[in-house]
């Protein structure tokens, strides 16, 4: 049995009768009744987990309270939920890197670590979408790797999914005694995903983080042939916004790499060359403003340049008055060879929970100037509106609060399709994010484009990204 102790807070006008319940069957209660005074009282939770399946789940205890006077008289019945969560682990045992297959999922960045002014966690989730039980490997490869690779075996049934909530501490045991850790996730092999973020006072304020198929890692260039390049945008370095910059090897080989930033412009601002051991994962912190690069939108290339590992990147833009972070993950410049693009879940509204925005970023990444055709469609079923843009070679276009400036639209909300009129390699991302007076709150939006999406022939996509409602 695993015991929980939670504290039900009382008001200061009074004791109060009351009922306490669970909604789930493996947890029980107690008392189950009583009285609750001004100071509150302690209630004892108990979960039987042989019922339970490995990872996180989560059940509310309900304590209703009753009365007729005092702070509750004008309800007359008032509820409290509390929420209530156990974690099973599997054995884990420490391990040695082998060459991971082209289908492992790697997740670049999983850790329980301190911050600047946060404390951050990763929670993973995996989704077994086969037919059948299946067995998985999970593997923590620490940046520091003389603390130890570990790996576990998770069995996760025919289509389920498994929470794996703060995995580095929970599951690995990093950070029960106050140390931190940040590290590599390779999963063999499974949908899987994460969503690191900041655990403050007032909640939590967070990125989703894909994992990214082995197959996609990037190595040196064959000989007589152009390098693989990996292009991050939407970057910033000022008062108000920093960004982190992490690259990591998948394969177990050393490798070389350059980074290299540019403005907006296509001016290019720093080369940077770097050596990564087998299975390292190396994120630098404050990584434009280590460099003396002040930045309002920017972006980052990175290429393998010697050795036989394989590697990716991502980028992290944190607002500096809030410390919400949004993800920036990297992709292979060149390869979309397409017409048309989709970006979605842009706004423009505003109502009484939050006032919406959409800047987007549009990238050129050919040779050649292109001009790209942009049309909104709102979610609500009105009019499109069209507008043109020229896009010229290695220019990375910004275009602010994108519904109102480029289609003189207000509160309204939907998604945008950028079409070119022969095959492009564009690379087209939105931040959308609710705008105070004081700071925003947002997340990154890849467009995407046809081959990402589901069809008749029975391809399916996990969550397919569509229009958001915005409230």
């Amino acid at each position: 049995m695993v015991v929980q102790i939670i504290h039900i807070p009382g008001f200061p006008d009074g004791s109060f009768p009351f009922t306490a319940t669970v909604d789930k069957p493996w947890l029980q209660v107690s008392p189950a009744s009583g009285i609750l005074p001004p100071e509150g009282i302690d209630l004892t939770v108990t979960a039987d987990p042989t019922t339970l399946l490995n990872g996180t789940q989560t059940g509310t205890v309900i304590v209703t309270l009753t009365s007729s006077f005092g702070s509750i008289r004008s309800n007359g019945v008032t509820t409290v939920n509390v929420p209530v969560s156990v974690t099973l682990v599997t054995p884990v045992s420490p391990a040695t890197k082998t060459l991971p297959p082209a289908n492992t999922l790697i997740i670049p960045s999983a850790g329980h670590t301190d911050g600047i002014n946060s404390r951050w966690q990763s929670d993973v989730r995996i989704a077994n979408v086969s037919t059948q039980s299946a067995h998985f490997q999970l593997t923590l490869t620490p940046d520091d790797q003389a603390k130890g690779i570990k790996q576990t075996v998770i069995t996760a049934d025919a289509g389920a999914t498994i929470a794996l909530d703060d995995i580095v501490r929970n599951w690995y045991g990093i950070g029960s005694l106050g140390e931190m850790a940040n590290g590599i996730l390779e999963i063999r092999p499974l949908v899987a995903s994460s969503r690191t973020y900041n655990l403050t006072s007032n909640g939590t304020l967070g990125q989703f983080i894909p994992a990214v198929p082995f197959g996609k890692f990037i190595g040196k260039a064959d000989p007589d042939k152009l390098a693989a390049v990996l292009g991050l945008q939407q970057l910033a370095q000022n008062p108000d916004y920093r960004t982190n910059f992490g690259v990591v090897e998948g394969s177990g080989n050393p490798v070389s790499l350059l980074v290299s930033v540019f403005n907006s412009a296509g001016i290019k601002l720093l080369d940077l060359p770097l050596d990564l051991k087998s299975n390292e994962q190396r994120q630098l912190n404050g990584f434009l403003s280590q460099n003396k690069i002040s930045l309002n939108d920017g972006r980052i290339e990175v290429k393998a340049t010697g050795g036989d590992g394989k590697i990716t990147a991502y980028a992290s833009v944190i607002d500096n008055r809030t410390g919400d972070p949004l993800l920036v993950p990297a992709v292979q410049l060149g390869q979309a060879a397409t017409t048309d693009y989709v970006l979605p879940g842009v706004a423009d509204v505003n109502n009484a929970f939050a006032s919406w925005r959409t800047d987007i970023d549009a990238f050129n990444s050919g040779s050649t100037p292109l001009q790209a055709t942009l049309t909104f469609y709102r979610q609500d079923g009105g009019t499109p509106k069209t507008a043109t843009v020229t896009l010229n070679p290695g220019e990375l276009k910004r275009l602010d609060n994108v519904v109102q400036s480029t289609f003189g639209t207000t509160n309204a909300g939907g998604m945008i399709h950028v079409t070119t009129a022969v095959p492009s390699a564009l690379v087209i991302t939105g931040r959308t994010y609710d705008q105070t007076p004081d700071r925003t709150l947002g997340q990154f939006i890849q467009a995407v484009t046809p081959a990402d999406a589901a069809d008749p022939s029975g391809r399916g996509l996990g969550a397919l990204p569509h229009q958001r409602r915005f409230r």
